[in-house]
């Protein structure tokens, strides 16, 4: 009620990742014991109704999702998906 976002999901889910961003703990800003720090691993979000699951992690900035409806959701074996670490840059102008 107290942000301001269009009307797509694309924009919804940037409009939340943009609110968390102002409390993430980056890297050296809290010490918990001799050159170890408090960091945000990852901040994530789910679209319930879509079955869209969305993350960012502390390495990876760009917005991940993946679509928990297309697995197989009454099968007994467990899916994971490692977690996508690596900045990824879109390069504007490489040919």
């Amino acid at each position: 009620m107290n942000s301001v976002s269009g009307d797509s999901e694309n924009e919804s889910v940037s409009q939340f990742f943009h609110i968390l961003g102002s409390v993430d703990q980056q890297r050296g800003c809290c010490e918990v014991e001799p050159g170890k720090y408090e960091v945000t691993l990852y901040t994530s979000c789910c679209n319930v109704d879509k079955g869209v699951y969305y993350y960012t992690t502390y390495g990876n900035h760009q917005i991940t999702a993946v679509d928990m409806y297309k697995e197989e959701l009454d099968s007994s074996i467990l899916v994971r998906y490692p977690p996508v670490q690596g900045e990824q840059i879109y390069w504007q102008n490489a040919h």
